[in-house]
């Protein structure tokens, strides 16, 4: 049995390493190289929070993920993933109502909460924004104060640990371990699209092996003719982390934290307004834009996420902005994570569709792609 795995972002590698620590031999292929800037996973900000990945086994996948995540995260010497507050920013004044992405209805603060948010580890809270004040004399973290918060809307927040993965490590450690494995046959930049699936059979067949594994993300639009698959354009403006400038009223503040909202009036559905410190960077977004096809940022767009910094504490006129960048989430109402029926004597098994969550399920994405390929 030899797998080829088409694709080397964060599914692509993941799915790969999966199969190597199950002593299934492993051939790479991908068009470009992991670090390049077309690749969604490495603009990715990194953090663990289910995001436009609406499949029923998002919340199973996305635990699996969190195990690695965290066990990583509490190594000494780690510096793939770090683990930090967050908090989400509401702006009801009665009870904390947020919109579900699945299914359109609402939750309080007593039912319908997402399942990922029960997780012990998380310390998952829900707070009024005087709560956190409260919290934050001792925390400390870089965020707008309580009188700020109150005058832009917001009275409720949610505020939970999680772990943030710096994308650009952590595809060169993954593409790391399968380069050095024996059995493994890697080639991330051959500069070649597969037209098809019976190309990609075709491909396998010529390199012995007798299954492929489609990781493709957006390449799967056409490879597939798969009309339910979209990109979701996001935006984001990268700032130097290091001796970041904060406003005046954050000053004594020493905590690095997430920030994001979709609820206005900083953000909304389409135009999600968030902070991650992430490795040697700050990621400030951003959007999320169905069918936008738009390959750099528009002025527009530019001039929000200064705003959007501005905003959540970043004295922005003197941060050093070390660039932006534009990716498209690879979005499907379900997650393509399944063999399909073909011709000939070459499996095929897909997995795409994973949206904005490629760092949340990766791991047990890729261990369900295992489980599939090693079941018969």
């Amino acid at each position: 049995m030899r797998a080829l795995v088409v694709g080397s972002g964060a599914i692509g590698l993941r799915t790969a390493v999966e199969l190597i620590r199950r002593k299934v031999p492993v051939t790479l292929r991908s068009p470009v190289s992991p670090l390049h800037p077309s690749v969604c996973s490495i603009g990715a900000g990194g953090l663990w929070m289910p995001f436009h990945c609406d499949d029923s086994r998002t919340d199973r996948w996305a635990s699996e993920t969190l195990d690695e995540l965290w066990s990583l995260g509490k190594e000494e010497d780690n510096d793939l993933v770090e683990i930090m507050p967050a908090v989400s920013l509401e702006n009801n004044n009665n009870e904390l109502v947020r919109q579900t992405e699945d299914t359109n209805s609402t939750y309080t603060d007593t039912d319908k909460l997402p399942t990922w948010t029960k997780d012990p580890r998380l310390e998952f809270q829900q707070l009024t924004v005087e709560m956190l004040g409260w919290q934050n004399i001792v925390k400390k973290l870089r965020i707008p104060t309580e009188e700020e918060l109150k005058r832009a809307g917001y009275w409720h927040a949610w505020m939970f640990q999680t772990p943030i993965v710096d994308s650009p490590k952590m595809l060169q450690a993954l593409l790391k371990e399968i380069e050095e494995n024996p059995d493994a046959d890697v080639d991330v930049e051959t500069g070649e699209y597969y037209e098809s699936v019976d190309h990609m059979q075709e491909v396998a067949q010529s390199l012995s092996c007798d299954t492929v594994i489609n990781c493709a993300g957006m390449g799967s639009h056409a490879m597939c003719q798969d009309k339910n698959l979209v990109g979701g354009r996001g935006v984001l403006l990268q700032v130097e982390r290091n001796n970041c400038p904060r406003r005046p009223s954050l000053q004594g503040m020493e905590q690095d934290a997430v920030l994001l909202t979709e609820a206005r009036p900083w953000g909304s559905d389409t135009e999600p307004c968030y902070m991650i410190p992430r490795g040697n960077i700050i990621a400030i977004g951003g959007t999320y834009l169905e069918g936008d096809t738009h390959p750099q940022l528009r002025d527009s767009e530019r001039k929000r996420l200064m705003e959007n910094a501005q905003l959540m504490g970043i004295d922005i006129a003197n941060a050093n902005i070390l660039g932006e960048w534009t990716g498209f989430r690879p979005y499907r109402p379900i997650v393509r994570c399944e063999e399909e029926e073909t011709q000939g004597h070459v499996r095929v098994i897909h997995s795409y569709g994973h949206g904005g969550s490629g760092w949340t399920v990766n791991v047990g994405a890729a261990k369900e792609v295992a489980d599939i390929l090693l079941r018969t």
